[in-house]
């Protein structure tokens, strides 16, 4: 806690925040200088008996600790780093669970988190260099260096606060980014056998009742996997576990469902293929002439926290796959696997004909992202290899 001026032998004001005092222990003046951004003062000796020379000393301190001490330091705490930093965090929050805990935690983290290391810088100092720095930093605080995916993330994050110092007039620019190398990872899709084999298994467990961690596998689980390659949607909170009765309309015409999905693409309606209209029946009472629950989830709706029935929905999604013998080590199937496979035995089951844009944009994804994530690794199918060698006539 700062002194008063009372407690001061000797206090002389030079400017707003900058000051030289004497106090009983010593015969030198000292100054004190009031840091806004640290917020606390800052005090230095000025070796200086004389409280003119001691005046000249203080101001010089002064200048250079603005100027020359923290060149790249802002003046103003609304023009720095984590300022902006901040509002981003609080327009995410406002979003309600679209920002990843783990973009969150790239700017928080204490030892080399965005934030640790460009908090106090002024924002319109952040240059592609002063990034670069920043990603080498990264490396050298580790064993071995970071994934180019990872350090991609960091320069994304670093464009979002900075994006909003541009908003704000602050920034004229953005500045370029450094560029990554990264390298695509497509997740594995099952193949049609073994897709099969997988929902046979779901089947077989659901039959015997087998329990995973105290819960019963049910015909809802099977019903919940065979869903996902009918209807494109992520197994997600936003997507698949988020879908309620209320997003879910019945179509004919031909037969199918029509949602609305709020997911990690952003609001969509998506619709479904023919097979999913009697799965999502199925699970509906007859006899219920009200109908569902609206504001209930359509899959595992005992699990009002959504984490708890992803969690539980992985755990049994393992089991059934060490019942079938569709665990190695070499290649992991996960829930997503069979989301890739829905998109290309979507292509497959169409004979090459399927508009590709068409179905990216009702799986909520692009045409890239298609190329690159989802059909990718996918075999080439005897209607494919024909469909590319095709004669105009």
């Amino acid at each position: 806690m700062a002194k008063s001026k009372s407690a001061f032998k000797s206090f002389k004001k030079i400017r707003k925040g900058l000051a030289i005092f004497k106090n009983g222990h010593s015969k030198f003046w000292t100054l004190r200088l009031w840091d806004p951004l640290a917020k606390r003062y800052v005090q230095r000796t000025t070796k200086e008996t004389v409280q003119l020379e001691a005046l000249g000393v203080a101001v010089e301190f002064a200048d250079n600790y603005k100027s020359g001490g923290h060149p790249l330091h802002a003046a103003k705490k609304s023009t720095s780093f984590e300022h902006y930093a901040k509002q981003l965090i609080q327009m995410q929050a406002l979003k309600g669970g679209k920002w990843s805990g783990g973009d969150a935690k790239l700017l928080n983290r204490s030892e080399d988190g965005l934030i640790a290391y460009f908090g106090k810088w002024d924002v319109s100092k952040i240059n592609t260099g002063a990034v670069r720095d920043y990603l080498l930093k990264l490396d050298t605080n580790r064993g071995k260096p970071l994934a180019e995916s990872t350090k991609a993330k960091h320069t994304i994050i670093m464009r979002k606060v900075l994006a909003i110092a541009v908003e704000d007039g602050v920034l004229n620019v953005l500045p370029v980014m450094p560029k990554q190398k990264t390298v695509d990872t497509p997740r594995l899709a099952f193949t049609d056998s073994e897709y099969k084999k997988f929902i046979r298994s779901a089947r077989e467990c659901a039959k015997r009742g087998d329990v995973v961690r105290g819960v019963k596998v049910r015909e809802h689980h099977a019903r919940m996997f065979t869903f996902i390659v009918h209807s494109f949607l992520r197994p997600t909170e936003s997507e698949l576990f988020g879908l309620k009765h209320k997003d879910v309309q019945v179509k004919g015409q031909p037969p199918h469902l029509e949602m609305k999905i709020d997911g990690k693409t952003g609001k969509r309606t998506s619709v479904t293929m023919p097979i999913a209209v009697p799965l999502y029946q199925g699970m509906l009472n007859p006899f219920d002439e009200s109908g569902p629950d609206k504001n209930a989830y359509v899959w595992m709706p005992e699990y009002p926290n959504r984490t708890t029935a992803i969690n539980t929905a992985r755990r049994i999604f393992n089991h059934i796959l060490e019942n079938a013998g569709l665990t190695d080590e070499d290649q992991k199937f996960s829930p997503y696997s069979l989301r890739h496979y829905s998109l290309q035995a979507r292509l497959r089951g169409s004979k090459g004909k399927v508009n590709i844009h068409t179905l990216a944009t009702n799986a909520g994804t692009s045409v890239d992202q298609l190329e690159r994530f989802y059909l990718k690794k996918m075999a080439p199918s005897k209607e494919l290899i024909e469909n590319l060698q095709t004669n105009g006539d």
